[in-house]
C-alpha cells in the first residue's frame, strides 16, 4: 500500500497534465461545433436630422438569434454588437419591421456566425418631433424625517434649473423636472447631497447637467416675539376713516434659530382687508400676516382687532 501511494505522488503531474489535455481536446471539439445562441443587443438609431429628435423613449434592446461555431459565439460576447437603424430623411412617423433587416445587426464579419432571426420585438413604431431646448426648474424629490427639536427651513438646488433637450410636444406639458427620490432620517446639521435628474417616463429627452447639488438647511427649532408691528388697513373706501384697535400688535413666530435671529418688525406686515372682512354690524376681525421669511408658524397677539369706522368729516 505504501508503494502505491508513493508511485501516485511521483506521477501526479503526469496525471493532471493528461486530464488537462483531455479537457482541452474535449473543449476544442465542442467549440468547433455549430450552435444557436440568443443574445440581447442594443438598438442604436443613427443619422437623425439635426432639427429632429425622438418623441418618446423606446425599448432599446432587441433579442437576436445567432448561428455559428461555439468558439466564435463565445468571442461575440467581447464585441460591441448592436442593431443599427438609419433615420436620415425619415418621416415623423415610422413603423420599422426589425425582422426584415437582419443585415442591420452590426457585428465583426470575420467571426463564423450569422443572424438566424430577430426574435423580439419584431417591430418598432418610431415617432419624431421638432427638437427644442429649454431651461426648466428642478423640483427636488425627497423625504426627510426631522429629529426632535430641529426643523428643515430650506431646500436649495444648485443649479436651480437644467437645460433640457427634447421634442417640442414635451414642453407643452412639462413645466418642471424632478430628481430621483432620496430619503434621509433625522439629520442633525445642514448637509449637501447629489441628486440625479429623473428621466421622463414618457418623452425622450437629454439633460445638462445630469446631477444637481441639493442643500438641506437644518436648524434648531426656536421661537421669538416681534414687538410693535403696525396694523395696516387695505382696500378701504376713500369716504371712510378706519382705525384699528390696537393699532400695533406683536407677532409670535416659530422657526429655525438662525433665521429668527435676524428678523425684526420690518420683515412683517399685519394687514386687514377691509373690503373682505367688514360689513355693518361687524365689530371684531382677524388680520393677515405677510412675510418673506421662512418661518414654521406665526400669529398676531392679540389674535383679533376692533375696527372703528366712520365717515370722513363726521365728528
Amino acid at each position: 500500500m505504501k508503494f502505491q501511494v508513493g508511485s501516485l505522488k511521483k506521477n501526479y503531474r503526469a496525471i493532471i497534465g493528461t486530464l488537462l489535455l483531455a479537457f482541452l481536446l474535449w473543449f476544442m471539439v465542442k467549440m468547433n461545433k455549430h450552435y444557436e445562441y440568443n443574445v440581447q443587443i442594443p438598438v442604436v438609431m443613427e443619422n437623425l436630422d439635426q432639427d429632429k429628435t425622438l418623441k418618446y423613449s423606446y425599448k432599446n434592446e432587441v433579442n437576436v438569434e445567432f448561428l455559428g461555431k461555439g468558439i466564435d459565439l463565445l468571442r461575440l460576447k467581447f464585441y460591441h454588437v448592436y442593431y443599427r437603424i438609419d433615420l436620415s430623411g425619415s418621416p415623423r412617423y415610422l413603423e420599422f419591421d426589425l425582422t426584415e433587416h437582419p443585415e442591420y445587426v452590426n457585428y465583426p464579419r470575420e467571426l463564423d456566425v450569422s443572424v438566424r432571426s430577430i426574435l423580439r420585438p419584431r417591430s418598432l413604431i418610431i415617432e419624431l418631433d421638432k427638437k427644442m431646448q429649454r431651461k426648466l426648474p428642478v423640483e427636488v424629490n425627497y423625504a426627510l424625517l426631522e429629529p426632535p427639536g430641529m426643523i428643515l427651513v430650506n431646500v436649495t438646488s444648485e443649479p436651480e434649473s437644467v437645460l433640457v433637450t427634447g421634442p417640442a410636444q414635451m414642453f407643452n406639458k412639462v413645466q418642471a423636472i424632478s430628481t430621483e427620490k432620496m430619503e434621509f432620517k433625522e439629520p442633525l446639521r445642514p448637509f449637501t447631497e447629489k441628486f440625479t435628474i429623473h428621466k421622463s417616463d414618457e418623452y425622450f429627452a437629454e439633460y445638462e447637467p445630469r446631477e444637481v447639488d441639493v442643500t438641506f438647511d437644518i436648524q434648531r427649532l426656536a421661537e421669538k416675539e416681534v414687538l410693535d408691528v403696525p396694523v395696516t388697513i387695505i382696500h378701504k373706501p376713500a369716504s371712510l376713516d378706519v382705525i384699528p384697535l390696537p393699532s400695533n400688535a406683536n407677532i409670535y413666530i416659530k422657526g429655525g434659530e438662525k433665521i429668527l435671529a435676524d428678523l425684526d418688525m420690518q420683515d412683517f406686515q399685519i394687514l386687514i382687508d377691509f373690503r373682505k372682512v367688514w360689513s355693518p354690524g361687524v365689530q371684531t376681525v382677524k388680520a393677515d400676516l405677510v412675510t418673506k421669511a421662512r418661518v414654521l408658524y406665526m400669529e398676531t397677539r392679540p389674535p383679533i382687532f376692533e375696527l372703528i369706522v366712520q365717515r370722513k368729516g363726521n365728528n
